[in-house]
């Protein structure tokens, strides 16, 4: 999605250069700016990259934009110039953003392949079946991974909470501290502070990873697990 991040790079630029609007209005606009610049966003999937719509990413500005207010306010009430620690609050913003029951839903269509459709919430699966397909596919994904994801039902088996895809690894907000910090104090011209926001987003969104939980497609050889489970590291 380059044309958007293209776009927030000039909005944001002109922006800065008007230099009006008090700190609030400031907030805004960035929260603004960057959830048209990542609806829709490009999944990699170890199966191949799919185009797929963020479905509220407008009720959810406001995490990014308390979360911008919240620095903002630091540097007022600082006798000194801010540090990498004193973004924080943006960066958890940011990843809250992406966690999956507080951020943003993504669309669980088109389905990732192989799949032909998701699995939906609330749907049983038989757990020697699900780690058959764990192994299977190699994938790297641990208990803790799986506790925003699936939870033990009384019979033994897990039941899938969220539906796919499911943010598993929403990024490091430290990383990401670090790189607004630079972007917002290092950058000394409205364009430069426009680029290095992008390199900041990009670089905390290609960290994101996931699963895709999924019906297998009919139109593949029949197997007796009637369901996949599709990695995807990083989206764009």
């Amino acid at each position: 999605m380059a044309s958007l991040w293209n776009q927030f790079e000039i909005v944001v630029t002109e922006f800065f250069k008007r230099g009006n609007g008090d700190s609030d209005a400031c907030s805004k606009f960035l929260a603004g700016a960057y959830s048209v610049a990542t609806t829709p966003i490009s999944v990699k999937y170890s199966s191949g990259t799919i185009v797929q719509p963020v479905l509220n990413a407008v009720s959810k500005q406001d995490l990014i934009r308390k979360g911008f207010n919240e620095v903002i306010n630091v540097g007022k009430t600082s006798e000194s110039q801010l540090k990498p620690i004193d973004f924080l609050p943006a960066a958890i913003a940011f990843i809250k953003y992406w966690t999956p029951g507080i951020g943003v839903l993504i669309s669980p269509l088109p389905a990732a392949p192989p799949c032909f459709a998701p699995i939906v919430a609330g749907y049983f699966l038989n757990q020697n079946e699900f780690n058959e397909v764990i192994a299977f596919n190699n994938l790297d994904i641990t208990e803790k991974d799986l506790e925003l994801t699936l939870k033990t039902a009384t019979q033994g088996d897990p039941v899938v909470l969220l539906p796919s895809p499911i943010v598993l690894f929403p990024g490091n907000p430290l990383i990401l501290a670090n790189d607004l910090h630079f972007a917002l104090t290092q950058s000394f011209t409205p364009n430069a502070t426009a680029k290095n926001l992008v390199i900041a987003f990009k670089k905390h969104l290609a960290s994101i990873r996931g699963i895709y939980i999924g019906f297998k497609d009919p139109a593949t050889p029949p197997t007796p697990i009637p369901f996949t489970i599709v990695a995807f590291n990083g989206i764009s």
